[in-house]
């Protein structure tokens, strides 16, 4: 991200578009208008759809009362709501999600891992069955997980990101049990310190050196040109990775949250605040007021960001 600019958004998901890039004290209309400021030519998109204002003390995006409504990671805003957005959030707009991204947050550099030892690359159930991983800066993300638990927790991020980096359906696992073997080959030193890169970075790199290695040993049997490699410079590929790891951090916290609210506000919100039906018949079929449809909308929202928050601080 150029270091003038205050926000930018980049592509996750959906057809070819430009990003968005936003300087302090700036307001942009987005549309299929083309009036708008940033146009999105879908039918899936009002004309003037959403308005995302810039300051210095803070970024804000508002639905314009728009017919197929604007999603903040999965859920619904309210028309005319001011609500603010924080770095790495996802808006759904039409058929696109996008990443944002607001400058303030260091960049991550990446500790590129050592190649696997000949003697585990033959035999990976030889390696340990757990690792501990630590953040030494503030003792943050100091936990031992178990094989079997990384794959549960990080094993959909990294599949999504290999399938959206081009890496054949087939070949998915294979990524995965690379990625892990490269964490659990260093169970006894995995000691990092966040001021030379974070964990979602650090296990970005890891994925991406994967990826590159497949390709690179693929190139002689199917003739795939020098070029064809995945770069970490690639705007989607960052764009990509934070959208997983996002999407990654809501699903974490939304099963986290749906233990602590009754069956009837969950379900309010996800009537109300992600398929969008009115809040009339929702409050009908589930003996509430609208007002309390709106309420439980905007309870679960704001524990979902912080428990992602949450996660973020001790996961980078």
């Amino acid at each position: 991200m150029n270091i003038t600019d205050r926000l930018r958004l980049q592509r996750a998901t959906g057809p070819e578009c430009k990003s968005l890039a936003m300087k302090v004290d700036g307001s942009i209309t987005i549309g299929r208008g083309s009036d708008a400021g940033f146009v999105l030519e879908n039918d899936g998109v009002s004309r003037q759809h959403a308005r995302i204002d810039c300051a210095t003390d803070g970024v804000t995006i508002t639905d314009l009362d728009s017919t197929h409504g604007t999603m903040l990671n999965g859920a619904r805003l309210e028309p005319q709501e001011a609500t603010p957005l924080h770095d790495r959030d996802l808006v759904t707009i039409g058929p696109w999600t996008f990443v944002v991204r607001i400058s303030g947050e260091p960049e991550e550099t990446h500790i590129a891992p050592e190649p696997a030892p000949e003697e585990e690359k033959k035999d990976p159930y030889r390696t340990r069955n757990s690792v501990l991983l630590r953040l030494r800066a503030d003792g943050s993300m100091d936990r031992e997980m178990g094989w079997n638990e990384f794959a549960r927790i990080y094993g959909p991020v990294i599949a999504g990101f290999a399938r959206n980096a081009g890496v054949p359906p087939q070949e998915i696992d294979d990524v995965l049990q690379d990625v892990m073997l490269g964490f659990f080959r260093q169970a006894q030193s995995f000691e990092y310190d966040p001021a030379r890169g974070r964990f979602r970075g650090y296990l970005k790199t890891v994925t991406l050196n994967s990826i590159r290695d497949r390709h690179r040993r693929k190139r002689p049997k199917v003739g795939l040109p020098e070029h064809f490699d995945p770069s970490s410079e690639d705007e989607r590929l960052h764009a990509t990775w934070d959208h997983e790891w996002t999407q990654h951090l809501l699903h974490r916290a939304m099963d986290k949250v749906k233990a602590t609210v009754q069956p009837n506000t969950l379900e309010a919100f996800e009537r109300y605040g992600v398929r969008g039906e009115p809040a009339d018949s929702v409050a009908r079929a589930l003996g509430m007021s609208e007002a309390s449809i709106r309420h439980a909308k905007m309870r679960i929202m704001h524990q979902l960001r912080d428990e992602v928050q949450r996660m973020r601080q001790a996961e980078g």
